[in-house]
C-alpha cells in the first residue's frame, strides 16, 4: 500500500464502484484456475474460465496438448475439452496474462508461452478437465445433447473431446476407429448430419489416412483446416457382430427388408453396375434368403451414397446362384 498513490476527491458515479475478492491470509493463488460465470473457482469436469496468474489465457497458439497440460497441472487426469465460443460478463475484469501458448506433449514442462499479449477476450480460453483417476477414451460418439452413445446410433464422432474433420475420411478409417473403440466394424459415417452443439467443440483431427482396418495402420494431423460443416458422424456395429457380405439400406443408410428398393452394399460399400442383370440381382436376393429379386434399377439416389466406398464391380452370373458370379 505503501507504493500506492490516490485522490481523496473523487469525481465518479456510482457504475464505477470497485468490487473486490481477496485470498486469505497465508495462501497463494494457484498459476491456473478454472472459474465460472461469477468468477467463483470450479471442480475441472465443468467447463469454465481458464485463468494463469489470475487473468485469462488467450487461445492462440493453443491446441489440445495445452489444454491437457494444464489440466495435468492442475492435478486432473487430461482435457475433456477447450473452447473460445464461450462467454461470460466477467471476462473485461482481468487482465490477459498468457498468450502464445505451445505444447509439445501433455507435459507443462514442454510448454513455451509468451506474457505479453495482443488479444481481446473474444479469445479468452474455457476448458473442462476429467477428474483425477478417470481418462477420456481417444475416440467417443456423442448425441444431439453432447451424451455419449453406443455405436449402433449414428453420433457426432469426437477425437479427445474434439469433433473430426472428414478430409480423406473413408470406410476404412471409419472401421479402424470403429474396431478401436470395440466394435466389430463401421455401419456407415456421414458428413451430411447437423447438431447445434458441434461449434462448441474444437476440430481436433484432420487428414484420416489408415491403410487397413486397425488404427495403427492411419496416419492423421492434429492441425485442422476445416469448419464444422466437415465433422464427421459414424455408427458402429456392435461387438461379436459382423456386417453381413450383402445388405439394403434405405436414405438414411438403415437396413430394410427386401422388397422394398434399396441402396445395394458389399461388405459396407457399394456395387457398380458393370456387368449387373437379373442373374446377379437373383443370386444376391437369393443369398440375402429372399426367393429372387423384383428388380433393379441405377435410377435412384441418396444423399448419402458418397459416403460408402465402392467395394463390387464387374459382377457377372451365369446363374441364379451366387456361386457362379465372378466379380473385381
Amino acid at each position: 500500500w505503501e507504493s500506492c498513490s490516490f485522490s481523496g476527491d473523487p469525481n465518479c458515479e456510482h457504475n464505477e464502484d470497485v468490487f473486490l475478492s481477496c485470498n486469505p491470509s497465508d495462501t497463494e493463488w494457484p498459476l491456473f484456475t478454472l472459474v465460472n460465470s461469477e468468477g467463483i473457482r470450479i471442480e475441472g469436469e465443468e467447463l469454465g474460465l481458464l485463468l494463469y496468474q489470475a487473468g485469462t489465457v488467450c487461445d492462440d497458439g493453443f491446441d489440445h496438448n495445452a489444454a491437457d497440460a494444464i489440466c495435468k497441472y492442475m492435478g486432473f487426469t487430461d482435457a475433456i475439452r477447450w473452447t473460445i465460443y464461450e462467454s461470460f460478463d466477467i471476462q473485461s475484469n482481468y487482465e490477459i496474462n498468457l498468450d502464445d501458448l505451445e505444447c509439445s506433449s501433455s507435459e507443462w514442462e514442454s510448454c513455451s508461452f509468451s506474457e505479453d499479449d495482443n488479444c481481446r477476450h473474444t479469445e479468452d480460453v474455457f476448458l473442462s478437465c476429467n477428474p483425477t483417476g478417470t481418462r477420456r477414451p481417444l475416440f467417443t460418439l456423442v448425441d444431439s445433447e453432447g451424451s455419449e452413445i453406443v455405436g449402433g446410433e449414428l453420433g457426432l464422432l469426437l477425437y479427445k473431446g474434439g469433433t473430426v474433420c472428414d478430409d480423406y475420411f473413408d470406410h476404412t478409417a471409419a472401421n479402424a476407429i470403429c474396431k478401436y473403440m470395440g466394435y466389430t466394424d463401421a455401419i456407415r459415417w456421414s458428413n451430411k448430419e447437423r447438431f447445434e452443439i458441434q461449434s462448441n467443440y474444437e476440430i481436433n483431427l484432420d487428414d484420416v489416412e489408415c491403410s487397413s482396418a486397425d488404427w495403427e495402420s492411419c496416419s492423421f494431423s492434429g492441425d485442422p483446416n476445416c469448419e464444422h460443416n466437415e465433422d464427421v458422424f459414424l455408427s458402429c456395429n456392435p461387438s461379436d457382430t459382423e456386417w453381413p457380405l450383402f445388405t439394403l439400406v434405405n436414405s438414411e443408410g438403415i437396413r430394410i427388408e427386401g422388397e422394398e428398393l434399396g441402396l445395394l452394399l458389399y461388405q459396407a460399400g457399394t456395387v457398380c453396375d458393370d456387368g449387373f442383370d437379373h442373374n446377379a440381382a437373383d443370386a444376391i436376393c437369393k443369398y440375402m434368403g429372399f426367393t429372387d429379386a423384383i428388380r433393379w434399377t441405377i435410377y435412384e439416389s441418396f444423399d448419402i451414397q458418397s459416403n460408402y466406398e465402392i467395394n463390387l464391380d464387374d459382377l457377372e452370373c451365369s446363374s441364379s446362384e451366387w456361386e457362379s458370379c465372378s466379380f473385381s
